[in-house]
């Protein structure tokens, strides 16, 4: 038997071990910003316990509490969130928190190759996105969505339009990216959509224990697995249709993304650039999935927003109507529209600004000791820009709790292109969003067509449940589920 004295050792070598892990932790968490105090191994996740609402009203308390840098801690990880949009500017400016933070299975340093993938994937972006090949994608495949929605729903009969908005945008992006679309019964397009949104969705507690536990993992071990095997299918399928678009490749006439980033592969190495190491296949069929699934589902949940705000404002609806019907009428739209379209191009802006799905920038890391406003901020240490806080935050915008287009509008009803400094939709800094230029043609040219394919139609709320963000999708803000009604009008109301 063990004596009382080796027993009562032991002890107390644990109990001291315990004392002295969690004074070295709490000496951490007392050198950075203020923040809710964190328990070792949860973190700060347990403030968020109990909220009925989307937890971006608990951060919004905390930048109330604590000010423009606050500090939130996921498991025994701090992530330093910045609140001021001149500090974030300043900071994401620098190099010295230009890296990712690697969470599990969320986001990669990608270094020299992150740097080669992003040039060639924004020359990609921008020569595709000012294309007429876009023009007439878009406007066909929302034709085909209206058309869906009436043969399927009916008229003057409540349905969510959901799984119609989802397919229009994937098939924008798919055939932007590799030159396919996709009907809803289609195999291959049911596992693309499970492994980019259902699977996520169906998981996504499971997701953010993984963030606050990492040991969880082992609990999780089939669903960790299943997750890394189906996303791998995906790249996968993806780079086979990248490779197959070398077989009638013809630099002259580039159909898509693949053509696109094809044409920029053969320039580096015809030209010897430094990047041309990086500009492997596997690389780049991951920087069309990277373009694929970001930017379907950001677009696809934006419209959701759009959508909604056409019906809980209908005279918001009714303006967008007449300026597209004075100014573009029953032809198609095209890019320079946006340049007529002024009402249109604002409503887009401020619903972005009022309901930005993404509330968070991508995590980054601190690469050497960073000073961050008052504080000093150890390497590799995650900081975040809150996008959320920033876009709806009164020290920037009048009334920002309203949704008001014309704050976009000049005195002389012209949108403004040179912003609010606070509007931040697509990020700040070297990482911002890749795809800002397409997804705002894509968005401009969605909302017209689809406004021009229901002209003969009020498009109403079958029931008004507020236009409060879901407070059960955490990684995004969502619009709670809604019902939409197509309502035919009167020969009167028709035009107009």
């Amino acid at each position: 038997m063990i004596s009382v004295d080796i027993r009562t050792a032991i002890i107390s070598i644990i109990i001291g071990y315990i004392v002295y892990k969690l004074a070295k932790f709490y000496t951490r968490v007392y050198q950075l910003p203020p923040g809710p105090i964190p328990v070792p191994f949860l973190g700060s996740i347990f403030h968020l316990k109990g909220t009925k609402d989307h937890w971006t009203d608990e951060f919004n308390k905390y930048t109330q509490k604590y000010g423009n840098i606050f500090t939130f801690w996921l498991s025994g990880d701090p992530i330093v969130v910045i609140n001021d949009i001149d500090l974030g500017k300043e900071l994401f400016r620098k190099n010295d928190v230009a890296s990712r933070w690697q969470i599990y299975f969320l986001g990669a340093d990608y270094g020299h190759t992150w740097e080669a993938l992003r040039r060639v994937g924004h020359s990609a972006v921008q020569k595709y996105s000012a294309s007429d090949k876009l023009v007439l994608l878009a406007k066909d495949c929302v034709e085909q969505t209206v058309k869906l929605m009436v043969d399927n729903e009916g008229l003057n009969k409540p349905f969510v339009a959901t799984n119609y908005v989802y397919q229009m945008f994937f098939n924008i992006l798919s055939t932007s990216a590799f030159g396919k679309s996709y009907e809803m019964n289609n195999k291959e397009y049911k596992q693309l959509k499970y492994v980019m949104k259902d699977f996520i969705r169906e998981n996504s507690m499971k997701f953010m224990i993984l963030q606050v536990l990492p040991v969880a993992r082992y609990a999780f071990k089939g669903m960790a697995d299943k997750q890394e095997r189906i996303m791998n299918e995906m790249v996968d399928m993806l780079k086979n249709k990248f490779v197959k678009h070398y077989e009638d490749f013809d630099e002259s006439s580039q159909r898509d993304f693949c053509d696109a980033l094809i044409s920029a592969k053969n320039d580096a190495l015809r030209d010897g650039k430094e990047s041309a190491p990086y500009l492997t296949d596997d690389n780049l069929a991951l920087t069309i999935f990277d373009l694929f699934f970001a930017g379907t589902d950001t677009s696809q949940q934006t419209f959701q927003w759009l959508l909604l705000f056409l019906c809980y404002y209908p005279e918001i609806q009714k303006k967008l109507r007449q300026e597209i019907e004075s100014q573009i009428g029953d032809r198609m739209p095209t890019h320079e529209d946006r340049n007529r379209c002024h009402y249109v191009m604002a409503f887009i802006a401020e619903a972005m600004r009022f309901r930005n799905v993404v509330p968070m920038s991508p995590l980054h890391k601190t690469v050497v000791q960073t000073k961050i406003g008052d504080y000093t901020v150890p390497k590799d240490t995650a900081v975040t820009l809150y996008h959320h806080n920033i876009l709806n935050n009164p020290k920037y915008w009048e009334n920002p709790n309203q949704l008001i287009p014309e704050r976009f509008l000049d005195s002389d009803g012209q949108y403004m292109t040179s912003h609010n400094k606070a509007f931040i939709p697509f990020g700040v800094g070297r990482r911002v969003c890749l795809g800002e230029k397409l997804a705002i043609a894509d968005l401009f040219l969605v909302l017209v067509s689809f406004l021009q394919s229901t002209q003969q139609y009020d498009i109403v709320l079958a029931k008004h449940l507020g236009i409060d963000p879901d407070p059960n999708i955490a990684d995004t803000i969502n619009p709670k589920p809604y019902q939409i009604k197509l309502v035919q009008k009167s020969r009167q109301t028709t035009r107009g």
